[in-house]
């Protein structure tokens, strides 16, 4: 079940009390109960604006799930690249002797629609994130995370909040609200303008 809760809270609020409020709402349990907190907003210059190290990873798992979600439509070659990134965030400098062959197997680095759309097996997959992973040498994890969101931050779906509506046909398509405006998608493809908002 997704549910969007917001709360007003001070500075001072613990993390058990901003717990205590999201329990107590009338929510549909479930064993266990799985909270996202979010960032509502995108930096324009992740670089930039993202100083602290925890900001940074937790804005990093954000938009990773994001893409791998296809919340954030991300090309094929693109998704690839931000993979080895992820790679190198998780497991560090690729080492011949320790990454073997299968050692991606169990991750999940790309989005469901590029593995569908190109006939690729696991192990094809994995060579072609590794063949990048190797270009990260010496790449620090944070330094990858932060390149990982500036390549990110150019996809043309970064910082798009979508609302489902429906027209005067009752038709059902997306609002999709960013810090440029409004537009309005197709609800089978976020891709495509159907209109700008006005």
């Amino acid at each position: 079940m997704d549910a969007e809760l917001e709360f007003a809270i001070l500075p001072s609020t613990t993390g058990k009390q901003l717990f205590d409020q999201v329990t107590a709402q009338d929510v549909k349990r479930e064993n266990p109960l799985l909270i996202k907190f979010r960032a509502k907003f995108y930096p324009e210059d992740v670089a930039e604006e993202l100083i602290q190290e925890a900001t940074q990873r937790l804005f990093f798992l954000q938009v990773k799930e994001s893409i791998l979600n296809d919340d954030i439509y991300c090309p094929p070659e693109t998704a690839v690249l931000l993979a080895s990134y992820a790679v190198q965030v998780k497991h560090g400098d690729y080492r011949k002797d320790y990454h073997v062959p299968g050692y991606l197997a169990k991750e999940k680095l790309l989005p469901q629609r590029v593995l569908e759309q190109h006939k690729l097996n696991k192990t094809q997959w994995e060579e072609r994130i590794q063949v990048w992973h190797r270009e990260h040498k010496r790449m620090l994890r944070e330094d990858a995370m932060v390149e990982c969101l500036k390549i990110a931050q150019d996809l043309e779906m970064y910082g798009v909040n979508y609302f489902s509506i429906k027209n005067k046909k009752s038709s059902e398509l997306w609002l999709g609200v960013d810090a440029l405006g409004l537009n309005i998608y197709d609800k089978k493809d976020k891709k495509d303008t159907i209109q700008e908002a006005s």
